[in-house]
């Protein structure tokens, strides 16, 4: 039964990468959606309450990327991911060059041995 849902997790895993290279194949490139935009940095920095968080991740685009602003947990056993679209369309629409926010990430981890979720 243990084996059935590490493979659960794992599929659903999986499913979740294959959507987002297909969604981010279908995406435009940064210079057609946000051609006011030389470069976007995004900074990611993660925590847990649960052990030690992921390292921080940092991604800059630039105008031939994709414009697709959707990435995935960095727990490799959780079928979560980070919807950064709105914040960077929000930003889009201001003058400013900076915002910050707090996003949770909604995935299932899988269970451990003694069948908790972390």
């Amino acid at each position: 039964m243990k084996l059935s849902l590490v493979r659960k997790s794992a599929n659903s895993r999986n499913d979740l990468r294959e959507r987002q290279r297909r969604d981010r194949s279908l995406a435009p490139a940064m210079r057609t959606r946000y051609p006011q935009y030389a470069s976007l940095r995004l900074e990611c920095d993660f925590s847990d309450y649960t052990g030690a968080p992921p390292a921080p991740h940092v991604m800059v685009l630039h105008p031939p990327a994709a414009a697709f602003f959707v990435f995935p947990c960095p727990y490799s056993d959780c079928d979560g991911e980070f919807d950064l679209t709105a914040a960077v369309a929000g930003l889009a629409g201001k003058d400013d060059t900076h915002c910050e926010g707090k996003l949770r990430c909604a995935g299932q981890r899988t269970r451990d041995r003694n069948g908790r979720l972390p």
